[in-house]
């Protein structure tokens, strides 16, 4: 009797844990694989676990402020988004704040001498 009692809490406890695995999506890739679902061609990244999606070009180098990182990986259909994701940004690609700016509602990609305001999508 105990056997089989220790079989079916191994059986549940195994369950539960797929269930965390499936549910660990976060709301930034959620909301990632919504936007490229409607427009595959849309220019994204991920930063802090928000989307930031491409909005304007700059001239004014004096708007960049703090180096926040660097795109370290690109977007593969299907694979899932991470932080410092892009789907079109090339890896390495640098990311900074907006000078004088607490916010990161907006940020600037400094892109083969190109400076890109990129701009966090709402979530929900």
């Amino acid at each position: 009797m105990k056997y089989i009692l220790i079989l079916i809490l191994v059986i549940i406890s195994g369950c539960g844990e797929k269930l965390d695995r499936e549910q660990s999506m976060s709301t930034a890739d959620l909301l990632a694989n919504e936007t490229i679902q409607a427009d595959p061609s849309a220019d994204l990244f991920l930063y802090n676990d928000r989307v930031y999606i491409r909005k304007n070009k700059i001239d004014n180098i004096d708007q960049l402020g703090d180096l926040l990182g660097k795109i370290q990986d690109n977007y593969v259909k299907d694979a899932g988004f991470k932080d410092l994701m892009s789907t079109q940004l090339p890896v390495g690609t640098k990311i900074y704040q907006l000078k004088q700016e607490e916010s990161i509602d907006q940020l600037i990609v400094k892109n083969s001498n190109k400076l890109i305001i990129y701009e966090a999508l709402p979530e929900g």
